[in-house]
């Protein structure tokens, strides 16, 4: 007959032996090897985009001549740009989980006066530049869409002067 020493002395073998397999087991390593075809790159929204029509979807306003209207979106969420007579900056970002929705905010701009028809133009696209909620984009093109879609701000990539 054991001994209660001699169980508890075999038990701490039969536990340290089960502990080591189980140790040994959890480290080994699983390798996999995926292929595909490379990812073609996404077009991004930072850098320059020139305002080329603004207004409602289908019957956009052309952007006066010589008043160039502009944006530059930073990767840090920051924006700035001109309205064509005054600098314009503000914020930009997606809503988190949902990244084909975009929001503006804290949009300001200098105060210059202008002739009517640019400050009139500025107006109406910092106004709509509030109202955006979503965005399409493609490597020419960026298309911000306010009032569900109703209105559009057009732009194509621009340079910077």
């Amino acid at each position: 007959m054991k001994t209660a020493k001699a169980w508890r002395r075999e038990a701490t073998a039969v536990l340290g032996v089960l502990m080591t397999v189980l140790a040994l087991t959890g480290c080994t390593k699983t390798q996999q090897v995926l292929t595909r075809e490379p990812a073609q790159p996404q077009p991004t929204l930072a850098g320059r985009w020139d305002l080329r029509g603004y207004g409602p979807a289908g019957a956009e306003t052309p952007v006066l001549p010589d008043a160039p209207v502009f944006l530059e979106f930073t990767p840090d969420g920051k924006l700035s740009g001109s309205g064509g007579c005054n600098r314009v900056f503000g914020g930009w970002g997606f809503v988190e989980g949902d990244p084909s929705v975009i929001r503006i905010w804290r949009t300001g701009s200098t105060k210059m006066a202008c002739a009517v028809p640019l400050m009139t133009q500025e107006h109406r696209f910092l106004e709509e530049l509030v109202r955006v909620h979503a965005y399409a984009l493609d490597e020419k093109e960026l298309r911000l869409y306010y009032d569900e879609g109703r209105g559009i701000l057009r732009f194509s990539r621009g340079t910077n002067p």
